[in-house]
């Protein structure tokens, strides 16, 4: 899929990366549950709410970060639980070990209880769930074996197995809106001739009962999802040739191509609210094997064709590095992950001021 004459004018505006300080935000520390050092957000509401984990050295548990507090959602009665969706309701989506098994369940929180709604039948190497709706629709990935896994839907008490692309043997559904429109990501192989095989990897939209192959931005080689809004735009990231990820938008049929960052070995798009806000993050190579020391993590919000440092939106003695943009809601506020004097990663919330 190539980009129209709008797409390719968009990627010159784009391309540049502004740094300039202008404190834009105040930052809200989620916290995290008692006797906790580290917290990290994975969802997040139009009424500020958010859902994520907290954890110790030894184990992670659900949280919902509610009106300042950071709240036990607990598990199915496993060692671990992660929350990775949560919608206007306050429901939370995510997964969960169970007693007596090592794969994940994927579950739905809501009103108080912790529901599994793993299918043993679809899916016996497990589920996973990523996204959910108002309606308490949830989407994510079930096992159907150790190698092969395919999108799920689960809506009305029970799981849908979405399958994959035509060729494909592997599918993962991430974000769900409330109209109904599933995205995610599927791959495999196309056979092509008797010698040739071409392996794909590609975003796709999942409505009226139809995966649809959303192809790739004009000279990437694969395409990934990470969110859709109530429009129907999609955001994620793109690979191209010489190996780096660009963070990438498909709105109406066309791709863009939102650009990176100087010296980034890539960039994601990991948010977009309905006004078209887009949030992400970029990724730096590893400073050092050994000892090894990870590349840093650069969050961005998209604005007027650039990517912006969010860590230059916000007062520079806030007390947090922000390493990680991981959503934004219908408020222009913005859940990420974030440094604190201490050394420890909380989930935070930049509220514009």
């Amino acid at each position: 899929m190539k980009l129209g004459l709008a797409g390719l004018f968009a990627v010159g505006l784009l391309a540049s990366v502004v740094t300039s300080r202008a404190q834009n935000y105040n930052v809200i520390d989620l916290g995290v549950l008692s006797g906790d050092s580290k917290s990290t957000g994975a969802g997040l509401n139009d009424t500020g709410q958010a859902a994520g984990r907290s954890s110790n050295p030894s184990a992670a548990i659900a949280t919902l970060f509610s009106n300042g507090k950071a709240i036990n959602l607990g598990n199915l009665g496993g060692d671990v639980s992660l929350a990775t969706a949560i919608n206007s309701a306050g429901q939370v989506a995510g997964r969960s070990t169970i007693p007596g098994e090592s794969e994940f369940h994927a579950f739905l929180y809501s009103n108080g209880v912790m529901m599994d709604i793993h299918s043993a039948s679809l899916f016996p190497a497990g589920t996973y769930a990523y996204g959910i709706n108002k309606s308490g629709e949830v989407v994510g990935q079930g096992l159907v074996d150790s190698s092969t896994f395919h999108a799920f839907l689960y809506t009305g008490g029970h799981m849908i197995d979405l399958g994959t692309f035509p060729g494909g043997n592997q599918a993962t559904a991430v974000a769900i809106n409330d109209a109904g429109q599933i995205t995610g990501t599927s791959d495999g192989a196309i056979v092509v001739s008797k010698k040739t095989t071409e392996y794909f990897s590609h975003a796709f939209l999942y409505a009226n009962g139809k995966m649809n192959d959303l192809g790739i931005p004009s000279g990437a080689t694969y395409s990934e999802a990470t969110a859709i809004n109530g429009n129907g735009q999609i955001v994620g990231s793109a690979t191209f040739s010489d190996g780096t990820s660009h963070a990438v938008l498909y709105s109406c049929g066309v791709w863009t191509d939102l650009g990176k960052f100087s010296g980034a070995s890539g960039t994601q798009a990991t948010g977009i609210n309905l006004a078209g806000q887009i949030v992400g993050t970029a990724f730096f190579p590893q400073q050092s094997y050994h000892p090894p020391i990870p590349g840093k993590h650069v969050p961005f919000i998209v604005r007027n064709g650039a990517l912006v440092d969010l860590n230059t939106l916000i007062a520079a003695n806030s007390g947090f590095k922000i390493t990680d943009a991981v959503g934004i809601n219908g408020s222009g506020q913005i859940l990420c992950d974030a440094t604190n004097s201490a050394g420890f990663t909380h989930a935070v919330l930049l509220t514009p001021k």
